[in-house]
């Protein structure tokens, strides 16, 4: 099978909730801090705290200091402070993610078949980075590029094409993969990428525009780069 055969010569991946399981990792950790925090659990189960914690959180979409400057009022002295917070979230986090077996055997793939593959991540250089190296990601693709370090995030046009100069890829050939509609799947097409939507069990909410592929799990992309069959 030469490259020039295949549907697409390179794929960009979001992080979050794409490649890695955020949610899970998240949840993991509330309860990893639950068991260790006696003021959490003096007034709240572990069930009930867990899920005040992700509405917080919206999913990673919610600024990271905000979720714990709410938390340090609902439970006084979880932390000294939203600084120490943010330190036991970032030391921790990274750990909690997995990248599941299925997912680190797709990228190997790809790379012994000359597959340029590249992360673009919104969020902070020094937790983004944590994510990418403790599971083991950055063996696994060519480059990251974090909106951090860039000073650009998604959906802005320029942080896709840095990702895809860093690559050395070509829009028309690059597969864009990410769970979030506007900011992965519109921005990528816009800068003339096809789209693979992670759809997680959600309707398209944006109007006028609709990807071009919608997958359930990241180790789907595999059939769509190498053209088995995918449904689009």
């Amino acid at each position: 099978m030469s490259l020039g055969d295949l549907p697409f010569s390179s794929v960009l991946f979001d992080l979050d909730n794409t490649l890695l399981d955020r949610e899970e990792g998240f949840d993991r950790f509330c309860r990893e801090l639950y068991h260790t925090s006696s003021v959490m659990s003096s007034t709240h189960s572990e069930e009930d705290a867990v899920a005040l914690m992700k509405s917080w959180d919206q999913g990673g979409l919610a600024s990271t200091p905000k979720v714990w400057e709410t938390a340090i009022k609902q439970w006084p002295g979880i932390f000294k402070d939203i600084d120490q917070a943010m330190v036991v979230f970032l030391e921790m986090i990274p750990a909690l993610l997995i990248l599941d077996s299925r997912t680190r055997t797709m990228l190997e793939d790809f790379s012994d078949l000359g597959i340029g593959c590249g992360i673009v991540t919104n969020g902070g250089t020094p937790m983004q980075t944590a994510k990418i190296e403790e599971t083991g990601l950055i063996a696994l693709v060519d480059s990251y590029t974090i909106s951090g370090s860039l000073g650009v995030r998604k959906p802005e046009p320029r942080i896709f094409q840095h990702a895809l100069e860093s690559i050395e890829a070509v829009a028309g050939r690059t597969l864009f993969v990410g769970d979030n509609a506007e900011h992965d799947i519109v921005g990528a097409k816009k800068v003339g990428m096809k789209g693979a939507w992670m759809s997680l069990g959600r309707p398209w909410p944006v109007a006028g525009y609709e990807p071009d592929y919608v997958i359930e799990n990241i180790w789907d992309v595999r059939r769509l780069v190498l053209g088995e069959g995918a449904t689009e």
